[in-house]
């Protein structure tokens, strides 16, 4: 069957390449991506910079040859000069990543690097039609400040670029997409969601959470008002769901996409997306069948970690 959704390269294509890196990058447009996804921090000195944790992820970077240990320094502690002192295109060989990405190559030398400088390649190397999909991070808990600096600090640097036509916004942290498209309402983008499992808190499998995980902490916050749900709550929506709630509350928001776990897009959420006026794009998806389903389901936008499998489809 023909593929009609978009092949976007999750953080370059982190399967095959290192993470979030402009090699990564350069690689994905040269093996014929339709676009790429990244995520962007800010640095102590108030440098947009293409990385994923807020923190320098110990599994995958170096200084002077040796991994870092844990606990590494935070992104927003750093600044873009210290930041080039540290290695990441090689994942430690005894990490438990390494084992989750089997087939990435190692590029010796990749560094952190500034936003600015994606868009100058990107400019110089891609198709017009080449999509950016870039993802605002924050903690996600209470600091509206930070949000709200992280989403200025984006406006300043595209507003007025070239690199404009080219981006889709995508954020877990409503609060900065708002703040965004408060300043550029036309800017394509998509409200991202966390899985429907893991923020539903009347999700049956709820009273198994082990007390203090991930997912308990997600539910509890999701049933109390989570922080990154911004000023539009799900619990303010009707709907005899949760995910029909969340689903409202990105229209309420006058969100255009939706940006959702893979997992989560079936027969019914796809006709309430449509109804609602949402575009649908899926994360992270990585086999042949899963993306052939979701093709035929009508999402416009599918991000990988192996687009070269979606192009041989």
């Amino acid at each position: 069957m023909s593929i009609n959704a978009l092949n976007i390269a999750h953080r370059g294509g982190a399967n095959l390449w290192p993470e979030n890196t402009i090699e990564a990058f350069a690689n994905a447009i040269e093996m014929g991506a339709d676009g790429i996804e990244f995520d962007l921090q800010l640095t102590a000195d108030k440098k947009l910079v293409l990385h994923h944790d807020n923190r320098l992820n110990a599994d995958i970077t170096r200084r002077d040859g040796a991994y870092l240990s844990k606990p590494t320094p935070y992104i927003r502690q750093l600044t873009l000069p210290q930041l080039s002192a540290y290695d990441v295109g090689r994942i430690n060989p005894e990490s438990a990543l390494a084992k989750r990405r089997p087939t990435q190559q190692p590029i010796d030398g990749c560094r952190v690097q500034e936003f600015s400088v994606l868009c100058d390649m990107v400019l110089q190397n891609a198709k017009p039609s080449f999509r950016l999909y870039a993802e605002l991070k924050t903690d996600m808990d209470n600091n509206v400040q930070a949000a709200e600096e992280l989403a200025d600090c984006f406006v300043a640097q595209i507003k007025d670029h070239a690199i404009l036509p080219y981006i889709t916004l995508v954020s877990f942290d409503w609060r900065c997409l708002s703040r965004v498209l408060k300043q550029l309402p036309d800017l394509q983008h998509a409200f991202t969601t966390l899985s429907f499992a893991e923020t539903d808190p009347e999700h049956p499998s709820a009273h198994n959470d082990p007390p203090g995980s991930y997912v308990a902490m997600a539910r509890r916050a999701s049933a109390q008002g989570a922080p990154w749900w911004g000023d539009y709550d799900w619990r303010t929506q009707s709907g005899d769901s949760h995910c029909v709630r969340v689903l409202r509350a990105i229209a309420a928001a006058g969100g255009r996409g939706w940006f959702a776990e893979a997992q989560d897009i079936n027969r019914e959420t796809m006709a309430l997306a449509i109804d609602l006026g949402l575009t649908v794009s899926a994360w992270t998806v990585n086999e042949a069948d899963a993306m052939q389903k979701l093709a035929q389901a009508g999402v416009e936008a599918i991000i990988t970690d192996r687009p070269d499998i979606m192009l041989n489809l």
